[in-house]
């Protein structure tokens, strides 16, 4: 043994693995029309662009059935998870233009104390100085 001897050669058994086999799945039933796909996709995207008017689009204001919306949980989530720190930054905010008001209403009792506090002084001077030169 020693430091400088060939190691032994570890054999390599590679054995292939079958092929995956996935069962069928049924095909969909309630597949969307490229119409209603359209419609569904002007209502997701931004409200910056108007959507645009096309003349084959069927009225569906005028159908009484009301047909379901399906949403990724994930998308649910989040829109969820979003609404909850919206409602949270809006409390806090009003709690701060509470307390904003506090603080501006203090400040507007102090300016008019001292607002008369400076007018007392105005007349106590006027006062002395009407006193010194009538002598």
């Amino acid at each position: 043994m020693g430091l400088f001897s060939k190691k032994k050669k570890e054999v390599e058994v590679k054995t292939e693995l079958p092929p995956l086999k996935f069962p069928e799945l049924p095909p969909e039933e309630n597949e969307p029309t490229a119409i209603e796909t359209e419609a569904i996709k002007q209502a997701v995207a931004p409200m910056s662009m108007p959507p645009p008017v096309t003349e084959a689009a069927p009225n569906y204001a005028d159908d009484k059935e009301e047909k379901p919306l399906f949403v990724k949980v994930e998308k649910y989530r989040e829109v969820m998870v979003t609404l909850n720190e919206l409602k949270n930054k809006l409390k806090d905010a009003g709690d701060l233009l509470v307390e904003l008001n506090k603080i501006k209403e203090q400040e507007e009792r102090e300016l008019s104390a001292w607002q008369d506090d400076l007018n007392a002084i105005k007349e106590k001077l006027v006062n002395i100085d009407r006193t010194l030169f009538e002598l």
